[in-house]
Parts: structure tokens; C-alpha cells; sequence
């Protein structure tokens, strides 16, 4: 059975974050950018936060709330220190109240982000001024959200691949290429995007069945590729610049483009897509089926030209890339790349392994959050399937879920949590869209 190719994957999902949101954990992150957002530091102060609310079960809230207080005293430097406990606000006041200012810090996880805010107040001293304004407002306000990864997952209930259940749901784009997901307009929820050789669509799962918001044809967005390969490859990902996201889709019959979220064509470029930790593109060779070559930035600036991860092979038909955060907030960098003859060349970190016979479909992310990354496959040879493998870099790759796909893989992603706080997996399979979360 004939099967496109596809290269689209996510960092812990398809979804790619600003730079200060990919350079450290998700705690981290929120803490530098709320000390940022301050029109006006304090210049000493005590942080308290407020305990955790969350739609997620977390056994270990309170130490969360804590390291939150502990990440924003240190961001905001100077004589600032963070009280041990969380506290109302009114608790709070009253712990500030022997002259220090008052960082009030309300952490939240909802629909698999983390969302900071903290409001700086001033210690009313005098006990006149007490009683006339018990309740100030605040003089500083700031607010921050990143996706939740394995650093913060490790203060939630863990997540068991093994007990992942799978929602279908039915397509009307035919032979799609490729998939990519994530928040494309801005509006807080996760959007699909299918690419086949007739057009790109958006869109979400309603009713069990994938209904596009917006649809624009390759005819209106690209010329056809003078030499096509043989096998058409495609490649989606959605990338956030600052608040902007846009959508790079790309097949080796039109080439690669930007789409904004209506679909409107930004511009081309410099290869197909491939998600990683940076907008990449990967150049195709038309004469040997394949890439090659390290993926690059997707701008055709010159000046942009800069390589985004280095390839575990010279010449392959996917591959992917991304930062995972570990459990202690680090970040190692994993990527793969499938040969054309089926097999997968992996590294993680210094580690490298070799997985033989994998079939034309691969993706890679954190599925579980736990700090190493899972790489998925269909199936080379016989009924098609898709395999997860988790790899944690010091020890072979460990299967941990196969699924039988036997009307036949087309297209992998991952997407960022959304649904309990999860990370999914995507699968198109035939005519069908499976979730597997």
C-alpha cells in the first residue's frame, strides 16, 4: 500500500513557544517573565503565594505554590525573599505587614497551562491610614502562562501511557500528508490543521467528525514544485512569534508557506516544515526522495539561514527535533530522523540507538511528562500500527503502547496539553482523525 510521508511533529507538542518560554522550564519561565512585566520592581519585598488551583489532581500542590514564591523572589532579586507557606491574600497582608511590600503570587493550571499572576502592594504602616483603607489596591500588576511540562507535571498526578484511550473521529480531506496542532487564533483552545495535496484545512473534532474552520487550496498558495518527488512528503507546525501564531505547511509537490490564522498566505519558505523547538524547515532532494542536510530556519532571509538541530543522519525522509524539559528544569536536546530504507536514527542528549524497520510516519514528544521524550512509528511491513516507545537515553527504548491502524497510518503529530492537563497524540488513519490522550 502506497502511504505519503509526513514530518510533522510538536515541542512537547506541535505548538512552538516564544524563546523565553523554550530556554528554561515552565517555572522558570513564569517567574522571569512576571519579575519582567513589572512596570516597577520593589525594591525589598516578601512573596507569598496563594495556594494552587488547578483541574488537574495534584498531590503535591502546596510545594509547587512554594517553588513558584521561592522562582519569583529570586527573579526579582535585590532584598526580596519568599515567605515558606502559601496564604490568602488577607494572610498574606498580615505577614507584610512589619514593613516589607507584598508580592502576592496566584499560581493556576488550567487546560494544561500554568498561569502566574502577582500584584505587588505597598505596607500601609501607619495605623490611621490601616483603617481607612484596610484593603489597598495594588501599585504593580503582571501576568505570565506557559505550557506545563515535566517540571511541573512531577508536582501532579503522573500520566500512564499504558491507559490511554483513543477518540475517533471522521475526515473528508482524503489522502492527507500531514497534521499539525495547536492554538492558531489565539483563543485559548487547540486547533487541527490537515494537509493533503489538494488544500490545507482548519479546523476542530465536533460531533465526531472534523469540521474546518477555514480551507484554502494549494492552486491559490503555491505553483507546482518543477520536479516533484515521485512520493509526496508534507510537513505542518504551528509557531508563535510573541502573540503572533502562524501555520508553515509545506509539500514537495508545492513547496513550503506561511499561513496566518485565516489562512492568508504570509509568505514562502525556505523548505517544508518540520516542528521543533524553532521554526525549522528541511530541504528536499527531488532526485534522491529524501532531505538532507540539518533543517534550517524557515525565513528566506539569508541573514536567517541558521541551522536549528543537527540531523542524527545525512539523508532521511522525516525526522524531527525538539528541547525536553527534565524534571529538575533542565533542558537535552532529542531529535530522529528515518532513513529511506526504515531505519530510525535517535539521540538524546549524547545518547544515540537505532530502531529498525519503521515505517514512513514518525512524531516525537513528551507524552507522558516525565522528562524523556516517547518516539512514535507506524509500522514498515505488514498490517500497519503505530507504536510509542519511551526512551529515557541511558537504556534501549521501552515499548509502551502499540495501537493496530490497519486501514493505514497517513500522518503523526503531537499536541501541547490541553484535555486533563495531557499532552495527545494524533493520528490520521485512513479516513479517520484518532486522539489518543
Amino acid at each position: 500500500m502506497s502511504r505519503a510521508r509526513i514530518i510533522a511533529i510538536a515541542v512537547a507538542a506541535s505548538l512552538l513557544f516564544a524563546v523565553d518560554a523554550r530556554a528554561n522550564g515552565a517555572l522558570e519561565s513564569v517567574a522571569s517573565q512576571v519579575a519582567k512585566g513589572l512596570a516597577k520592581a520593589p525594591a525589598s519585598a516578601i512573596v507569598v503565594s496563594a495556594p494552587l488551583t488547578s483541574d488537574v489532581p495534584a498531590p503535591r500542590a502546596e510545594e509547587l505554590a512554594s517553588r513558584l514564591a521561592q522562582l519569583v523572589a529570586g527573579a526579582l532579586g535585590a532584598a526580596t525573599r519568599a515567605h515558606p507557606q502559601t496564604a490568602t491574600l488577607a494572610q498574606a497582608r498580615a505577614v507584610a505587614a512589619k514593613g516589607s511590600d507584598l508580592v502576592f503570587v496566584q499560581p493556576a493550571i488550567e487546560r494544561g497551562t500554568l498561569r502566574l499572576t502577582i500584584d505587588v502592594y505597598a505596607v500601609v504602616a501607619n495605623a490611621w491610614d490601616r483603617v481607612r483603607d484596610p484593603t489597598p489596591p495594588p501599585r504593580g500588576h503582571a501576568f505570565a502562562q506557559a505550557p506545563i511540562d515535566a517540571e511541573v507535571r512531577a508536582f501532579l498526578a503522573s500520566i500512564a501511557l499504558e491507559h490511554a484511550s483513543v477518540h475517533r473521529a471522521k475526515h473528508d480531506e482524503g489522502d492527507v500528508l500531514a497534521a499539525a496542532c495547536g492554538d492558531l487564533d489565539g483563543d485559548g483552545g487547540m486547533e487541527l490543521a490537515l494537509v493533503s495535496r489538494a488544500r490545507v484545512a482548519v479546523g476542530r473534532i465536533v460531533n465526531g467528525k472534523f469540521v474546518p474552520r477555514k480551507t484554502a487550496a494549494w492552486s491559490s498558495l503555491a505553483a507546482r514544485a518543477p520536479v516533484p518527488m515521485r512520493e509526496a512528503i508534507g510537513g505542518a507546525s504551528i509557531v508563535t512569534d510573541g502573540d503572533q501564531a502562524k501555520l508553515f505547511v509545506g509539500t514537495t509537490d508545492r513547496g513550503g508557506v506561511a499561513l496566518d490564522a485565516s489562512l492568508s498566505l504570509v509568505g514562502s519558505l525556505r523548505g517544508i516544515p518540520i516542528a521543533a523547538s524553532e521554526d525549522a524547515c528541511a530541504a528536499p532532494n527531488a532526485g534522491g526522495s529524501s532531505f538532507e542536510g540539518d533543517p534550517v530556519a524557515c525565513a528566506l532571509d539569508a541573514s536567517q539561514r541558521a541551522k536549528r538541530f543537527a540531523s542524527p543522519t545525512a539523508r532521511c525522509d522525516a525526522m524531527a527535533g525538539f528541547d525536553v524539559v527534565r524534571p529538575d528544569g533542565s533542558v537535552r536536546a532529542a531529535a530522529i530522523a528515518r532513513e529511506p530504507g526504515g531505519k530510525l536514527d535517535a539521540r538524546f542528549g549524547e545518547a544515540t540507538h537505532v530502531l529498525d524497520g519503521v515505517g514512513a510516519q514518525i512524531a516525537l514528544g513528551d507524552l507522558d511528562q516525565d522528562g524523556s521524550p516517547e518516539i512514535v512509528a507506524s509500522a514498515a511491513d505488514g498490517d500497519d500500527a503505530i507504536t510509542i516507545w519511551s526512551w529515557d537515553g541511558a537504556s534501549d527504548p521501552k515499548e509502551r503502547l502499540r495501537l493496530p491502524a490497519p486501514g493505514g497510518v497517513r500522518a503523526l503529530c503531537t499536541c501541547p496539553p490541553e484535555e486533563g492537563g495531557a499532552p495527545a497524540l494524533v493520528a490520521v488513519v485512513d479516513g479517520e482523525v484518532w486522539i489518543v490522550r
